[in-house]
């Protein structure tokens, strides 16, 4: 199930299932829908009908696809995905919603910056989730492209906890 922080891995997650399933699920969400006036005939009625079944078994999958993709979102997510008619069409609304343009990237790459700059231990908050909440941090600014070794993060969790430690 999507959960919005978490869209990249998502993403990866559903690519890596619907390969899983079928190939061709997933060529339902690269290249869009099977569509037979793209494709000519060749050759015997023979040829012709195998063409046919073959159009009707991809018109099946990418069917599947959608309804695998639809199954993976939210209700509130689906709302707004609901006059899709194709996985391809479903794929791009999110990539565009949750992935964001280079704008959005920009900016959510400055509040990351800004949260560590800002970063400390909270009143009545506990070691364990102080530290927890340094990792979800660090999670954030590796998605971003902000990429850090662990000894540039021990001093922002040694030098922000509370006095009393």
């Amino acid at each position: 199930m999507l959960i919005l922080e978490y869209y990249d891995q998502w993403a990866d997650h559903i690519e890596d299932y619907l390969n899983g399933i079928d190939e061709d699920l997933w060529r339902s969400v690269v290249s869009g829908p099977y569509r037979a006036d793209l494709v000519q005939a060749i050759g015997n009625v023979g040829a012709t009908e195998d063409m046919i079944a073959q159009g009707n078994k991809k018109k099946e999958k990418d069917k599947r696809c959608l309804r695998e993709l639809r199954g993976a979102i939210p209700p509130f997510v689906y709302n707004y995905v609901r006059g899709c008619k194709t996985a391809k069409e479903i794929w791009d609304a999110l990539k565009k919603n949750y992935q964001g343009n280079e704008r959005t990237k920009k900016s959510l790459v400055t509040k990351c910056l800004s949260e560590l700059t800002y970063f400390k231990q909270k009143e009545n908050e506990s070691i364990d989730a102080y530290y927890d909440r340094l990792n979800e941090l660090i999670f954030k600014c590796n998605k971003y492209g902000l990429v850090r070794t662990t000894l540039e993060f021990n001093p922002t969790f040694v030098f922000k906890l509370r006095k009393k430690w």
